[in-house]
């Protein structure tokens, strides 16, 4: 049975077990400490077992700024599930768009949560 995930923003005591999976992931992103974290998590899990996958932003009262993605290796289906619950999750802000810088790698799973071109190379999404 595959077990119900949600994204939530990390509470300030999953901080550490975040980066430190973070830097498993994606170790660029882990050290950049300005960063707002969110992540995909089985709810019933232990507050000891690491997100199944982590988005990492930075927040503005209407631009929140994608900063990358931080999933296990192979699981690209991971990185599309945080993305869409974060979109989802945003949606319950003040935020009205969420952009993203992408690579080329980044572009198709963005492509396929629905962002669209937007100003200077960028990627955007309407919340």
């Amino acid at each position: 049975m595959t077990a119900l995930l949600l994204v939530r923003r990390v509470p300030p005591g999953r901080l550490d077990l975040t980066r430190t999976t973070a830097q498993q992931w994606n170790d660029g992103l882990a050290r950049d400490a300005t960063l707002q974290w969110w992540e995909l998590v089985d709810p019933a899990a232990e507050d000891g077992q690491p997100a199944a996958a982590l988005a990492a932003v930075r927040p503005d009262d209407a631009v929140v700024r994608l900063a990358g993605l931080a999933t296990p290796p192979g699981r690209r289906d991971r990185a599309v599930q945080v993305l869409l619950a974060l979109v989802d999750a945003l949606r319950a802000t003040s935020a009205r768009t969420l952009e993203a810088a992408p690579s080329s790698e980044l572009l198709t799973i963005l492509r396929e949560v629905g962002f669209r071109p937007g100003a200077d190379g960028r990627e955007v999404v309407e919340l």
